[in-house]
């Protein structure tokens, strides 16, 4: 046994020449991984509907821990070999969770222990064709579920058995030149740092999920949020502080929340409580409850009906991976996929500076991109741009305001238009200049769609006032449908086709009474600055 210990030692010394070590991490942002719980079949969404878009690893939930080895039933066999044979993420095994820590502080006890343990990892690896291995023991010498082995040395034995799996993969990876990956998923509470080494943990592992949800829960006496972003925020900094880079953290996002029953909002006592997956939410809460947005945990949450919901919806989401590329961690990762099925949280949590619903070859993304960038069109929330829908009069009168340079209007406010609404003072200009006009009953109607002709006819009014005009026209005549043009849309539309700003369907038709899509019109909005461009440069 000694002999082969030594070979191995002398085998994780060499492997640190011929690859990268565990503690380099990967670059900032590159690590989206996402759990796969094997109950997921069972509720209706094998391996085959698994959306993987963007995900780097799928961490496989849960092993289980049975005399002091890793283990799997033959159905989790079948589904790790599904998993593998998708293309691109790399397949994790992890091993223990809420319900499945019962054996981790036997595991880690003594040297014999620690060997078999990770022998076992090695072994179920090489078998399934996997890259790796995920501990998510909770918790180490105190908490988790009823029945967890504690030991006031779990705090250094986890490093222990976390040294040993390191030094069985790295012989391995000497052997055949393959990267076996080594993670864990920590607690966000300095409770569970201090149970174990964090420093030294974060030197074996290539990086540690943190578990930044849960902060509140049924295990409460109030209502509080499931994973507010200060919460995460002070989580990550409670890491770094302990000596773990950066770049080792991958922030976890929930992709559920909580329901508690019998409060009416946020710090009040509650009578029950339950988990509710994201799709769940989606589907039988969000139309019938009202929706809030704590503006400084940044996070939404629903009332009503004695009921109050903590949940992340995708502008949180996004907002948490804005906070991982701020802060400069190793990626983000989610529990679990089977909660958002169609990847709405996982995507908006992705997004980067451009929308993740606007595809980097579409034939409207270079006009998306560049009037974002300049704050003259913007999204709608949690990373989408919603090219398909329909622009309304509220949004063109705030994008041609914005376009203007934001000036003050002056006069009656409409009706149907709060005073703090996004659009209140866009409206108001857009009157004031003739641009867009307000209706005889005092309202404004900032809902309604605008047609191709309407827009066309406040881009030549706005133009008109600026003293943007080429000169340049086209004839109606050559379309089938002219005679669909209103009076007040003729010289309107003569002028956008010929300045270019316009042009006719695919079909030949100018389709006046035709909607303006949010892509359509960030491509038209370009195409008429670049007028504007070359007439100030005459």
């Amino acid at each position: 046994m000694w002999k082969r210990w030594g070979i191995c030692l002398l085998a994780a010394l060499l492997v640190l020449l011929t690859i990268p070590a565990a503690k380099a991490g990967p670059a900032a942002g590159s690590i989206v991984a996402g759990y796969y719980p094997s109950w997921a079949e069972s509720q209706g969404w094998p391996v085959e509907k698994l959306r993987t878009e963007g995900l780097t690893q799928i961490n496989y939930a849960f092993a289980s821990i049975e005399d002091g080895r890793v283990t799997v039933t033959e159905r989790d066999r079948t589904k790790l070999r599904a998993l593998v044979g998708l293309k691109g993420p790399e397949i994790i095994l992890s091993a223990g969770g809420w319900d499945g820590s019962a054996g981790f502080s036997d595991a880690a006890a003594s040297p014999a222990s620690r060997e078999r343990f990770a022998q076992s990892c090695l072994d179920l690896i090489l078998e399934l064709g996997l890259n790796g291995v995920d501990l998510d023991w909770e918790y180490p010498v105190s908490g988790g579920a009823a029945g967890v082995t504690h030991r006031p040395q779990d705090k250094q034995n986890f490093t222990l058995l976390l040294k040993a799996i390191r030094e069985k993969l790295d012989c391995q990876s000497l052997q055949d030149g393959k990267r076996y990956r080594l993670t864990i998923a920590g607690g966000a509470g300095t409770g569970y740092l201090n149970c174990i080494e964090p420093k030294a943990v974060s030197e074996l592992v290539d990086h540690i999920f943190l578990m930044a949800y849960d902060f509140s829960g049924p295990w409460d006496s109030r209502t509080g949020h499931n994973a507010p972003l200060d919460g995460a925020d002070a989580a990550i900094t409670a890491w770094i502080r302990q000596g773990v880079p950066a770049e080792k953290l991958v922030l976890g996002i929930p992709l559920y929340g909580y329901i508690f029953q019998g409060a009416s909002g946020l710090n009040q006592p509650f009578s029950s409580a339950k988990s509710v997956p994201y799709d769940v939410l989606k589907r039988d809460y969000l139309p019938v409850l009202q929706k809030k947005q704590d503006a400084a945990a940044q996070v939404p949450y629903l009332t009503g009906g004695g009921q109050f919901i903590t949940y992340d919806d995708p502008e949180s989401a996004a907002a948490k991976g804005a906070l991982a590329r701020k802060r400069g961690l190793g990626g983000v990762g989610f529990w679990e996929l089977s909660q958002d099925r169609a990847g709405e949280l996982v995507q908006a949590a992705l997004t980067e500076g451009v929308f993740y619903d606007v595809p980097p070859d579409a034939w409207y993304a270079d006009a998306v991109t560049s009037l974002s960038a300049a704050g003259i069109m913007q999204g709608v929330g949690g990373g989408r741009f919603a090219p398909e829908r329909t622009v309304t009069r509220g949004q063109l009168s705030a994008i041609l305001h914005r376009i203007a340079g934001r000036p003050s209007a002056s006069g009656t406010p409409f009706t149907d238009i709060a005073p703090d609404a996004y659009c209140a003072e866009a409206a108001a200009w857009a009157e004031e200049r003739g641009i867009l006009q307000g209706y005889a009953d005092g309202t404004f109607r900032p809902n309604q769609p605008v047609s191709r002709q309407q827009f066309a006819a406040a881009l030549h009014r706005y133009a008109a006032g600026e003293g943007w005009d080429n000169g340049r026209r086209a004839s109606l005549r050559g379309f089938p449908d002219e005679g669909q043009v209103s009076e007040y849309a003729r010289e309107p539309l003569r002028w956008a086709l010929g300045a270019g700003i316009m042009q006719g369907r695919s079909d030949g038709r100018l389709d006046p009474n035709g909607s303006a899509t949010r892509a359509q019109t960030a491509v038209l909005l370009c195409r008429f600055l670049e007028m504007k461009d070359e007439i100030a440069h005459k």
